[in-house]
């Protein structure tokens, strides 16, 4: 143990004898998980068996299964009142995250049952939502998600459930209403559901093998939202692509004049500039161009000016493999 988790241990021991739930509790909040493991573990026998360390231990346990098997053991030798909004909603989320929905149900259902406006509602809503989906009940995650659209008014909660409603309809082949929904949400200034829609229509796109779409969202994510997770996997999945789909490319051949690498999309002339100058080492003309897509201006950045489709798309493999990235060849 540290040096800081040796000094807040002593003082806690000195001021109080012994640490109380409440001590140990904000140590784990705060993030200071040495200092709790070590007070935990100075407790008396009898303490050990006190549900309310069994729930702490559960918190700082790094390994999914045992800090389930802990927590239920907290609610089998009683756990303070306090805790039970957060133990609800760690089992909702474990049970979610081993695709075990049955079980995520009822946590969730008996949550909303005793907790009717509880700190977590929302989330054990959408949650509640998610399951549904998961479970094949396409028109009742659909209604779910209407009623809380309906029941929350404040923007982040719209943003969610939109994109909560945009996803459970794209499960059940409403794609082209999905698909609108999502559009217009990822135009919004700002809110946690921009990154979501971007997300959603990028992967929608990939597997659908419009290699356009799914390179232009893409784009867009990593602009706005550089650190937003899920990137790897949706360059993962639009690596399968290999460029423009066969139609595009037979169509690009019959009516480009010249080929491009179009390695970039962006709304900030800015950040077009940017990763324009990033390709200039490769020497081959760098430009920037614009297109309009339903009223809004975009930049794009082109690699290269190839007489040849065959040119190009060796060029883009070159320069993907260099840059760990998924470009696509146009026809210009």
């Amino acid at each position: 143990m540290n040096i800081k988790a040796t000094i807040t241990t002593t003082l806690l021991l000195l001021m109080f004898g012994s640490a109380s739930a409440k001590d140990i509790y904000a140590l784990i909040k705060n993030g200071e998980i040495d200092e709790a493991r070590d007070l935990l573990s100075q407790q008396s026998t009898a303490q050990q068996r006190d549900g309310n360390r069994l729930f702490f231990l559960a918190l700082v346990e790094p390994e999914g299964e045992k800090s389930q098997n802990l927590i239920e053991a907290s609610l089998n030798a009683g756990v303070a009142p306090i805790y039970l909004e957060e133990i609800s909603l760690m089992l909702a989320q474990y049970g979610i995250f081993k695709k075990n929905y049955e079980k995520a149900g009822e946590t969730i259902g008996d949550y909303l049952a005793k907790f009717e406006m509880g700190q977590y509602t929302p989330e054990f809503y959408r949650y509640s939502i998610l399951v549904d989906e998961k479970s094949n009940r396409y028109e009742s995650a659909i209604r779910q998600a209407d009623r809380f659209l309906l029941q929350y008014s404040k923007e982040d909660m719209v943003q969610w459930g939109l994109v909560d409603k945009a996803r459970a309809m794209m499960a059940f082949d409403k794609n082209i209403a999905a698909r609108d929904l999502l559009i217009k949400l990822s135009r919004e200034k700002s809110g946690p559901g921009v990154s979501a829609a971007l997300y959603l229509l990028t992967l929608d796109a990939a597997e659908r093998k419009r290699t356009d779409d799914a390179v232009f969202y893409f784009n867009l994510l990593r602009e706005a939202f550089p650190s937003a997770i899920g990137q790897d996997a949706l360059l993962d999945k639009m690596s399968g692509l290999g460029g423009s789909s066969q139609k595009e490319k037979s169509a690009d051949q019959r009516t480009g004049t010249f080929y491009s690498v179009q390695v970039g999309v962006f709304a900030d002339i800015k950040n077009a500039r940017e990763l324009a100058k990033q390709f200039e080492k490769h020497g081959h003309k760098v430009e920037i161009g614009s297109k309009n897509i339903s009223d809004r201006k975009y930049h794009v950045v082109f690699v290269g000016r190839f007489d040849s489709y065959e040119t190009a798309a060796s060029f883009e493999k070159t320069i993907e493999s260099e840059h760990d990235d998924v470009y696509q060849v146009v026809a210009r």
